[in-house]
């Protein structure tokens, strides 16, 4: 009778945490997400961590959008891009560089990596896992800096520098010249 009474008062598929067998402290073997001991101690925690993921995204994602690179969003930056090294024919090394600086408008970075050297071949292109048209995403870049260029956004220092490494393209090379003169 008093096992009835027992089996009566625990659910049925219910583990007690001593019944696992321990893989981890403080984690055991058959362990569901919701019976864990290590999780945020109240759903407010919980909330506010979500919260706080959620911004970050639609921080990242907003920004690529209002910059018109959408695109750069499914860049996850495996550096396959690479391997483009030998065949880019100006040489850019790091074209993943190039993706981030154009999702965040990095003017500086962008720069440094010889983005507007890029002449938009689409050697790089064919490297990209994503399939993302890297050609299309570094010339908006481009057309951009260009236009912060012109209103005065990027600091002399950072387009002097450009311009006395040879990183920058014969398509934009008159223009740098007009603003650094």
């Amino acid at each position: 009778m008093k096992e009835k009474e027992e089996n009566k008062k625990t659910k049925i598929g219910v583990r007690s945490d001593e019944d696992q067998p321990i893989v981890m402290p403080g984690i055991r073997r058959f362990q569901f997400f919701t019976n864990v001991d290590d999780r945020a101690l109240t759903k407010n925690l919980n909330r506010t961590a979500m919260f706080g993921i959620a911004a970050v995204l639609a921080v990242d994602v907003g920004k690529a959008v209002v910059n018109k690179n959408p695109q750069t969003i499914y860049c996850y930056e495996c550096r396959a891009c690479y391997g483009t090294q030998d065949k880019c024919p100006v040489g850019i090394a790091f074209q993943a560089e190039l993706v981030v600086a154009a999702r965040v408008s990095d003017y500086d970075r962008f720069l440094k990596n010889g983005g507007l050297r890029c002449i938009r071949c689409g050697s790089c292109q064919s490297f990209c896992v994503q399939y993302l048209n890297l050609a299309q995403i570094f010339g908006t870049m481009q057309l951009q800096t260009m236009k912060a260029l012109k209103q005065g956004k990027i600091p002399k220092r950072m387009i002097q520098n450009a311009f006395e490494k040879g990183l920058i393209n014969k398509d934009f090379i008159d223009d740098v010249a007009a603003f650094l003169t």
